[in-house]
């Protein structure tokens, strides 16, 4: 059987059939974690289970006790089924666990607010922080779409952002996102700094100087593999200008101002 785990794994788990090298080496990852954790017991000359270097394309030669292979293989087998199961069903489902993922967003972000250096909290605020106000978590507003970018030849399009300054701030008119909501169709324009960098994308919605920070808040743009976009209203953050004047900070245009409530992401803080 040992002499067969690979090629079979290689070929019977569907998600890795085209990536073999990918296997050989998380296999190798795997069969060295036992070995270590082996090694590491006081047992390890009565339980070490195997020898050999996958890493130079040899197969593992195993020996001891057949229970030993047995358990060894069946873990390696499950493991991979198992990955491949959950990676395929991600791929298929971009929304899978979503809120999971919002929720862990939301605590790094507070994570940083209360203990990080680059905080845009004054001293004194830190102190006090006890989290940034968020609206429930909401499926509903995270859109999957496209990207329809503008031509960048002869010369891409540019715009100045309004600032909390005097002086705005050029920025290249990347593409349009459209979405749907309610039955009704809307557009945010997407941006990029003159010199290349991120995507950026500040809106400003109806609850903007109610119940959000007044000026807008920023999106984040997730790219997907087959070259869509996923946006996440409930990812909607503050500038950090918000909490801290002393920032600098562009705002959304009149074009991406949403005629609509989106009661998703952060709040204003207070």
């Amino acid at each position: 059987m040992s002499k067969t785990l690979i090629p079979f794994l290689c070929f019977r788990v569907p998600f890795f059939a085209s990536l073999k090298k990918s296997i050989q080496k998380a296999l190798t990852k795997l069969y060295r974690f036992f070995k270590v954790s082996i090694n590491a017991s006081p047992f390890k000359n009565e339980f070490l289970p195997f020898s050999g270097d996958l890493s130079r394309g040899k197969m593992v030669s195993f020996f001891g006790r057949k229970w030993t292979r047995f358990i060894i293989s069946g873990l390696s087998l499950f493991f991979f089924i198992k990955t491949d199961f959950l990676l395929s069903k991600t791929m298929e489902d971009p929304m899978a666990q979503r809120e999971e993922k919002v929720l862990a967003f939301r605590k790094e972000r507070d994570r940083f607010f209360k203990e990080n250096d680059r905080s845009p909290l004054r001293q004194r605020d830190r102190k006090e922080f006890k989290g940034l106000p968020y609206y429930s978590f909401d499926l509903r507003y995270a859109m999957i779409g496209s990207i329809e970018k503008y031509p960048a030849e002869p010369r891409p399009l540019t715009i100045t952002l309004p600032t909390n300054r005097e002086a705005g701030k050029r920025y290249v008119k990347y593409g349009r996102f459209r979405f749907q909501w309610e039955g009704k169709g809307y557009a945010l324009q997407i941006f990029r700094p003159l010199g290349g960098g991120e995507w950026f994308l500040p809106f400003k919605d109806k609850t903007s100087g109610v119940e959000t920070y007044s000026k807008g808040r920023y999106l984040s743009i997730e790219p997907m593999p087959d070259g869509k976009v996923l946006i996440d209203f409930n990812r909607a953050y503050n500038p950090f200008c918000q909490f801290n004047e002393q920032y600098t900070c562009p705002f959304a245009p009149e074009e991406n101002w949403l005629d609509i409530a989106i009661r998703a992401g952060e709040k204003r803080f207070q």
